[in-house]
């Protein structure tokens, strides 16, 4: 068994580099600031970080968190060290390839996966990743992570992700099952789904508008107040036809 090495003494000895990617041992929550407790998303073990900044570290005393990026989505966020656990990594040839091909044939894997996760006890949590609460976005990254599909962190960076089908002002349109619904308004998507088929979606929706967890919403015509909450959002759809590389991704 190996012994546990304080993670300050394993950035000093790279100089605190931010060329050298670090891999978590275990489970932690991604913050938005130094400070403060508000989560923005929960990371699994065995992701990818790199340090942010790493001169600021170098001469900071009595650390408590560091800034970082991860390698699978390119997100920012800041994670405690106290009980952070992590061992040198080299990301060379580490890479899952995903062609769209491929990608559409685990559509139903992640649909069912989505499903097994609705049927667990959960509630709507922001930041939300790890399960079995999810915010909107940590859902479907998450579905797509766990078939070794990585994709963007939050709804309006999905959005960008995605190749673009069309906006809901259109009257004809077609969707197939895995395609990704944003709603939000005209400055700013704010939310995300991804479409199962027969005018129905999957999402994890809040406690004001939606269902406080992850729920099954429809397109069509209906008399269901949070679906046409929903369908007033409606701004475009989308389609996963990549992974998110680190070297290649446009950021």
């Amino acid at each position: 068994m190996k012994e546990h090495v304080d993670p300050i003494s394993l950035f000093k000895q790279t100089n605190f580099s931010n060329t050298i990617w670090w891999k978590v041992k275990i489970n932690i929550s991604g913050y938005q600031n130094n400070k403060n407790k508000n989560l923005v998303t929960q990371i699994f073990k065995n992701r990818i970080f790199r340090l942010i900044h790493p001169i600021f570290y170098q001469n900071k005393k009595d650390l408590s968190r560091i800034l970082v990026q991860f390698y699978e989505d390119g997100y920012i966020c800041w994670i405690d060290l106290q009980n952070l656990t992590i061992e040198k990594f080299d990301p060379n040839n580490s890479f899952v390839e995903n062609d769209e091909k491929s990608i559409q044939e685990k559509i139903p894997l992640i649909l069912n996966w989505i499903k097994d996760q609705s049927k667990v006890k959960n509630q709507y949590l922001w930041g939300g990743t790890l399960g079995p609460n999810f915010d909107c976005s940590g859902l479907i990254q998450t579905a797509f992570f766990k078939h070794e599909i990585y994709i963007p962190r939050d709804s309006y960076q999905i959005k960008s992700f995605c190749r673009h089908l069309f906006n809901f002002t259109e009257k004809n349109y077609s969707l197939k099952k895995g395609d990704i619904l944003f709603f939000g308004d005209k400055t700013k998507c704010d939310h995300v789904g991804i479409y199962k088929g027969d005018g129905f979606y999957y999402h994890s929706s809040g406690i004001e508008y939606g269902r406080n967890g992850i729920g099954v919403d429809t397109l069509q015509k209906t008399s269901d107040k949070i679906s046409l909450h929903y369908q007033s959002k409606l701004i475009s759809a989308g389609r996963i036809f990549r992974s998110y590389r680190w070297n290649k991704t446009i950021r």
